[in-house]
């Protein structure tokens, strides 16, 4: 028989959750395993393969090359093995997990509502919300280890399916009243002191690119990877920024900032729904694809969603 007949679903299942966790200890406490036992079965694993698919690191646990495509085999062979038991047992397509990326600003206004509408009006689907860059998201999107993701493209990329839900305009935040007005012209932005995300960031990425079109240098005094430092920051006068007014949603510092429309030209940028287009999803992430639509639609016409408007096909 040949390597491949000899794995067990234990083996893959343990290690999905050790690649997933990034470590060995969190990932036998979330399976309610020892840690020996969960190493011995990835070792097993390890061995019947021929090859290492973990290093291990003083920080936990990394994929290696060989490890990572047996990842995104791994998650489908996961899937399909809970979609055939739903299909014996009978099971409604309204059951099993989800696991949905959200950029940090996106989840400051879309993450809470669309928990409680999973878990009240969907009680069978188990959602897995994870937060972080935008550029991390992708990553963990292609790799098969998130099923839907919000991300700030407008046009499909190799492997991502990509659905456009909205545009949304980008504001200079600012201490309240250090700034005269409801807008600011880009000229005059770019004079002011700003905090900004570091250059790997995408907000950043698109916020340079297009001062630099109109040949203009910002004047950032700090980069700094956090949104509740940057308002912070805009809050205490230290210096501006520029973010979508979702990044504003619940801060507590509603009476201590100024969000300004930046205009001539203005900045703004899309929020699509995105999927790796050969993850086939599950009936539960169908389910949850419909209620982040549906949501995120809800959030701009009702105005919650500031700044925001729906796109248009």
């Amino acid at each position: 028989m040949t390597a491949i007949g000899n794995l067990s679903l234990k083996q893959i299942r343990f290690f999905v959750a050790a690649v997933d966790w990034g470590s060995l200890s969190r990932a036998a406490s979330q399976l309610n395993v020892a840690q020996p036992a969960l190493s011995q079965q990835i070792a097993q694993l390890e061995a019947r393969l021929g090859t290492l698919l973990l290093t291990r690191t003083a920080r936990g646990v990394r994929t290696t090359e060989a490890g990572d495509r047996l990842y995104r085999h791994a998650r489908t062979i996961l899937r399909q093995v809970e979609g055939a038991v739903a299909d014996v047992t009978g099971h409604t397509p309204e059951r099993g997990s989800v696991a949905i990326g959200l950029p940090t600003s996106v989840a400051t206004i879309l993450a809470h509502p669309l928990l409680a509408i999973l878990l009240r009006q969907h009680p069978g689907i188990r959602p897995e919300l994870f937060e972080s860059l935008s550029g991390y998201l992708h990553e963990l999107t292609m790799r098969h280890r998130l099923d839907l993701t919000i991300l700030y493209r407008e046009t499909p990329a190799p492997g991502l399916g990509v659905e456009p839900i909205l545009r949304e305009d980008l504001f200079l935040v600012a201490r309240a009243g250090a700034v005269a007005g409801s807008a600011i012209t880009m000229r005059d932005a770019a004079r002011l002191p700003l905090v900004l995300p570091s250059r790997t960031h995408t907000l950043r990425s698109l916020v340079d690119a297009r001062f630099a079109r109109l040949g203009l240098e910002l004047t950032v005094v700090a980069d700094v990877d956090s949104l509740p430092t940057m308002r912070k920051a805009a809050a205490a006068g230290l210096a501006a920024t520029i973010l979508p007014m979702s990044a504003l949603v619940g801060t507590g510092e509603g009476d201590r900032i100024d969000a300004l429309r930046l205009t001539e030209p203005g900045i703004s940028r899309p929020v699509s729904l995105c999927r790796a287009i050969d993850h086939p999803l599950t009936g539960a992430a169908l389910i949850a694809a419909d209620a982040m639509r549906a949501e995120m639609r809800r959030l701009v016409g009702a105005g919650t969603w500031g700044g925001a408007t729906l796109h248009e096909p």
